[in-house]
């Protein structure tokens, strides 16, 4: 009774578990708004063109996220590392320098996007009758978008700051909540037959600013680990020391979005577009275990960087291990999935859509491999060991369209050429990553 107690009082204590199972709840709330969001946005427009223009606009925003130059993800290292040795000073050093910078890529977008906007012709740019859409119309949606966006992208340092206080649960709720609001005021402006670009672009991300602005305000009123925003606390000498770390998280990430999101564009130039749907449905299929992977793996990041700050280096291998054993029960998983995908496309899809067994066999093995990478990606960001990650992925994106191109233009492979491509790229990372981080721990 006694051990049985012990461990439901871990469970219920533990940050790690406490991050998992609120994480997984908002995730799949976040997931179900965002479905019903979408389908509420769609049918909110009168005509595809306006949908159209909706669309490319906000895969054109989210790139902006990367104008932080992985600061974001460099603060959330070095305030764990902070938190966890009680060093509220320094906690408040970083927080208070990062916000300062940021300011400044933040005005660069909204004063670029501002007088640019005045100088492009966007009936053009989107092939869009100006009887339709006038251009001084599309300029003033496009400064709409771009300030608001540009705040809330300002204001997100927010995430960073709760990923180290354990509390990445928070940041999937947030998420939800947004949604959950953008759904009830966009279904009122539906029932109006209110159908203005402008309106939902100021609703679809003011929302999410003044849920971020409340949530920041709120954090630095009632934390229990006395972080404060000053200006009093900036330190110029800290600049570097954050700047460097976020160039490497900047460079990482840049060539993670180039291995794996140019296979679309690959498929679609080489094979044709309709090949990619397809692809597109077994891929997001079998993703839902990378999902899975990645709520756990998300406060195991913070967990690694505090036990590296307490010199805990056995917790760290036993991180490891856990993972590990998860890893090969996500990889049973991902066999059951793909051994049903027919059955499952067909219910899902409500089509029989033909997919051929060679493409999910090779999307499982792709599957596999980029959890089997995703776990020391992880554990290295946490030791701060940026050097090699660059190194591996930088490789494995340079490699990838050359490779894959190849595959597509020698072979009658079609779309698994593409996979292929991608599989044979992280093999890099997939040997290089474990060997470097076994040897870490073996040599401490």
């Amino acid at each position: 009774m006694k051990l049985k107690h012990k461990l439901r009082h871990h469970l219920i204590n533990s940050p790690v578990i406490r991050n998992i199972f609120g994480m997984g709840f908002f995730r799949a709330l976040g997931v179900i708004t965002n479905f019903l969001l979408v389908g509420l946005i769609y049918r909110y427009f009168s005509n595809e063109v306006l949908n159209g223009i909706w669309l490319t606009i906000f895969s054109i925003l989210t790139w902006i996220t990367f104008f932080d130059f992985g600061m974001g993800n460099s603060l959330r290292n070095k305030l764990t590392e902070s938190i966890s040795k009680n060093d509220s000073t320094l906690s408040n050093m970083y927080i208070s320098t990062t916000y300062i910078l940021m300011i400044v890529p933040t005005i660069i977008i909204i004063i670029g996007a501002t007088i640019s906007a005045d100088f492009i012709d966007w009936n053009k740019i989107f092939s869009v009758n100006g009887d339709l859409v006038s251009n001084e119309y599309l300029t003033l949606f496009i400064c709409v978008v771009f300030i608001l966006y540009a705040l809330n992208f300002y204001f997100s340092i927010i995430f960073a700051i709760l990923h180290a206080m354990f509390k990445s649960y928070l940041i999937s709720g947030i998420q939800a909540l947004v949604n959950v609001i953008n759904i009830i005021f966009i279904s009122v402006l539906y029932l109006m037959k209110v159908n203005d670009l402008i309106l939902l672009g100021g609703i679809y991300i003011g929302t999410s600013v003044i849920v971020l602005l409340i949530t920041t305000i709120w954090i630095f009123k009632f934390n229990k680990q006395n972080l404060t925003l000053s200006f009093k606390y900036f330190n110029g000498s800290l600049i570097k020391d954050i700047a460097n770390v976020g160039l490497k998280f900047l460079i990482l990430q840049l060539a993670i979005i180039v291995l794996f999101n140019t296979d679309n564009f690959l498929i679609s130039r080489y094979l044709g577009v309709d090949k990619v749907t397809s692809y597109q449905l077994v891929n997001k299929l079998l993703s839902v275990n990378t999902i899975i992977l990645g709520i756990v793996l998300t406060p195991i990041w913070t967990k690694v960087i505090r036990d590296t700050a307490e010199n805990n280096i056995n917790e760290n291998r036993k991180t490891l291990f856990k993972l590990l054993i998860v890893f090969f029960l996500l990889v049973i998983g991902v066999l059951i999935i793909g051994f049903l995908s027919p059955l499952i496309l067909k219910v899902w899809t409500g089509s029989n859509i033909l997919v051929s067994n060679k493409l999910t066999i090779f999307m499982v093995i792709f599957t596999i491999i980029h959890m089997w990478c995703n776990i020391f990606q992880v554990i290295l960001n946490g030791l701060s060991k940026l050097n090699i990650q660059m190194i591996c992925y930088g490789i494995a994106a340079v490699i990838n369209i050359p490779i894959s191109i190849y595959f597509v233009q020698h072979t009658d492979l079609g779309v698994v050429a593409i996979i292929l491509g991608t599989i044979f790229s992280l093999v890099v990372p997939g040997i290089i990553l474990p060997i470097y981080t076994i040897r870490y721990f073996t040599k401490s």
